[in-house]
């Protein structure tokens, strides 16, 4: 015998919402009493399609940002081809781009305020609610915009100054190691300076490397409980605009009938 099917909701309310869209889109993917359900309604097909792209891609930037905490902390190469701090500085530049990547993802769908005003009479209310919503998501993201921003329009990368540190200190050790290195130095003082430049160097490192796993960390908190809060507002006004019900009140519905 079957066990009855009990409807929990998504953690994440970007989850819930991108599982509302798939069944009103792929109705056929439920069993015949829940799809009779959704065949009584009559949903807005072309705006669904519109945000479940939108919201993907959010939901893509967002569990892309997520992963720079594990990137931070243990993504770096065996090769040594490749040094450590170069690794980190990468991740880093990365990190800057696809944090800003997320944001602007989100500002595309929050530009989709233009469908909920021609759909409903209360568009004083409408406006600014997306309004403030987009200044919300700019100053959420006000610190990465910092640092990302303007070198991103004007050339020179973004340096940690600690992975800058240890990028000098091997530059140096490996100048002074070099045959073809241009002044005289003294053999016998060599070994001490390369043993304080490689200790340099890994706490340099070490440093950059805590604090970008801990900056990582408390932005994911942030991005998370932001994307959340604010889906979360939203979600009621994208169901009357779709013109849906929520997967739960589906479920339920189909439950005790």
């Amino acid at each position: 015998m079957n066990e009855p099917f009990v409807y929990k909701e998504p953690e994440h309310v970007i989850d819930a919402i991108l599982s509302d869209l798939v069944i009103y889109d792929n109705p056929s993917l439920l069993k015949p009493e829940y799809q009779q359900i959704i065949a009584a309604l009559t949903p807005n097909s072309d705006l669904i399609k519109k945000h479940f792209a939108s919201l993907s891609n959010i939901r893509a930037a967002w569990q892309k940002v997520l992963r720079y905490e594990v990137y931070f902390a243990e993504f770096y190469p065996t090769s040594h081809n490749i040094p450590i701090f170069e690794a980190l500085n990468h991740h880093v530049n990365g990190y800057l781009q696809d944090m800003t990547t997320l944001r602007n993802k989100i500002e595309v769908w929050l530009g989709f305020k233009n469908d909920a005003k021609k759909e409903f009479s209360n568009k004083k209310d409408i406006e600014e609610f997306y309004n403030a919503a987009i200044s919300k998501t700019k100053e959420v993201f006000d610190g990465v915009a910092k640092h990302r921003d303007p070198h991103h329009h004007k050339g020179p990368r973004f340096l940690d100054p600690d992975i800058l540190k240890a990028e000098t200190a091997h530059f140096i050790s490996e100048a002074i190691t070099n045959p073809k290195f241009p002044l005289p130095l003294s053999q016998a003082a060599v070994p001490d300076i390369l043993s304080k430049l490689q200790k340099n160097k890994s706490e340099a490192f070490e440093t950059a490397k805590e604090r970008w796993v801990k900056t990582a960390r408390e932005n994911n908190i942030q991005a998370t409980g932001y994307l959340n809060g604010l889906l979360a507002l939203a979600r009621p006004n994208l169901c009357r605009l779709l013109d849906i019900k929520p997967s739960r009140e589906i479920f339920q519905r189909g439950v005790s009938r």
